[in-house]
């Protein structure tokens, strides 16, 4: 059974372009296969209003192609565009496969390979690297007599930025990161936007400028010294590290900074009523907003905190009674949280991926030759996964240096808490992975928990 390469990823969003640069730095060869016709994953296909990163781009861009700029978050465009760049200037297209989705993979612990049955016929490879991220079909809450209403119902999964709602009234439903971003870029041309929420998040607003330490080391790196954006991209890290930790452990100072954060953009009742969650900050992602105190203070875009009891035909009526009217709908309403698009099996057995242990969040517990990055969920989704694909092919390497056939690690039963818990995660709580071995915090991980250690490794 000769396998086709050294590594099959899977994905050719963010993670799989970032394992196919190092694949090829540290000498392994590799296919990537993609379901879709081009690079860049949900940069691809998630293009309604205002999609964007929240995480400033110079940390959440390849250490190896720092992405400069004097802005700090950049939309989905843009970032596609970069992808697109990377795949191009490091010779990884044509090593993608498009148009080829994954159906199966079955690893033969005889020969060490893994078979992988593809839309496109059978692959086989030593490794496998899978990238294709968390989110699959969109969330789709029913409503009581939506099939009344007269104007159009859309999850966000299916729009496009390109087009205009100019003169229609939009309720925009979602209180998460989604939302803050849809929102004020759809009330910049829509005749009226109501943001509704089932519940308040907590959410911070910057007005996207790169900061004076941001421009400086980039200056610095034009100039040729690489160095302070190094130095730079740890510092952001640290400081999301920081936050995350001391927002967990000290509520009520997190709640009384997010007080003094709106308390100029809107009235103590609007706070009290739209910004003030049931929950501890960090307990869920605090979306990033940029314009939406303005789209607030200039009247464009309203809040509104309530839950949807039916529809009418010119809008809907919420449970206390009060009436929205509406055009267009839009379900903000996120995705099901799916990390494994296709079954895996070894020697013939099918593997139970449901609350499987997942080691240092990047090998699965009794699945030889496998690896799956599952990054942190307060930062930089690539400060964490460039570190874990690192340290996977420093376990790659040791199995064919040494002339061994496969690696793994034990699956063991465990139980481990979520470190947030969003909607997504709630509903899926028991099929999620049970991770162990890091502190989840990057800043600690990429140190100490991807140094490569062979006691923590079965080797065949």
């Amino acid at each position: 059974m000769k396998p086709d390469c050294d590594v099959l990823v899977v994905g050719a969003g963010i993670t799989g372009l970032g394992a196919a640069y190092q694949l090829a730095r540290r000498g392994l060869t590799y296919l990537v296969l993609e379901a879709g016709d081009d690079v860049g994953g949900v940069w691809r296909t998630h293009r309604w209003h205002g999609a964007r990163c929240d995480s400033d781009f110079i940390k959440y861009s390849f250490s190896f192609k720092p992405f400069l700029s004097d802005q700090c978050l950049h939309g989905r465009a843009r970032i596609q565009a970069y992808l697109r760049e990377v795949a191009e200037e490091f010779d990884i297209l044509p090593r993608i496969r498009f148009g080829t989705r994954v159906l199966s993979a079955s690893f033969h612990s005889a020969h060490g390979v893994w078979e992988v049955r593809t839309s496109r016929g059978v692959l086989r490879a030593r490794f496998l690297f899978n990238g294709n991220g968390y989110f699959s079909s969109p969330h789709l809450p029913r409503f009581r007599d939506e099939e009344r209403f007269a104007g159009e119902i859309v999850h966000t999964a299916a729009l496009d930025d390109a087009r205009s709602f100019a003169g229609k009234r939009v309720v925009v439903v979602g209180s998460g990161s989604t939302a803050v971003c849809c929102a004020p870029e759809l009330a910049r041309t829509a005749a009226s936007v109501v943001m509704l929420q089932r519940s308040p998040s907590y959410i911070y607003e910057i007005d996207n400028r790169a900061g004076a330490l941001i421009r400086a080391c980039q200056a610095l790196y034009r100039s040729g010294l690489r160095a302070p954006v190094r130095l730079l991209r740890w510092y952001l890290q640290l400081r999301d590290d920081v936050i995350f930790v001391a927002f967990r452990a000290f509520p009520a100072l997190a709640r009384a900074i997010f007080r003094r954060h709106w308390r100029e953009a809107v009235s103590e009742e609007a706070y009290r009523e739209h910004f003030t969650p049931r929950y501890d900050p960090w307990q869920q992602r605090i979306p990033v907003a940029i314009g939406l105190k303005r789209a607030l203070r200039d009247g464009r875009l309203a809040l509104c905190t309530g839950e949807i009891e039916r529809f009418t035909p010119g809008g809907m009526v919420l449970k206390d009674a009060r009436e929205i009217a509406c055009d267009v709908c839009i379900l903000a309403t996120g995705y099901e949280l799916d990390l494994f698009r296709f079954g895996l099996s070894v020697d013939g057995a099918p593997v139970e991926l449901a609350g499987i242990s997942f080691h240092k969040g990047i090998m699965m517990g009794g699945v030889p030759n496998y690896f799956h990055p599952f990054g942190a969920v307060h930062s930089a989704w690539t400060q964490s996964t460039e570190a874990m694909t690192r340290y996977a092919i420093d376990v790659m390497l040791r199995v064919r240096d040494e002339g061994r056939r496969g690696v793994c690690v034990p699956r063991r039963e465990l139980w481990s808490a979520p470190r947030i818990l969003p909607g997504y995660v709630l509903r899926s709580l028991s099929r999620l992975p049970r991770l162990y071995g890091n502190w989840g915090l990057p800043t600690l991980d990429n140190v100490l928990s991807y140094r490569f250690d062979a006691r923590e490794l079965r080797f065949s």
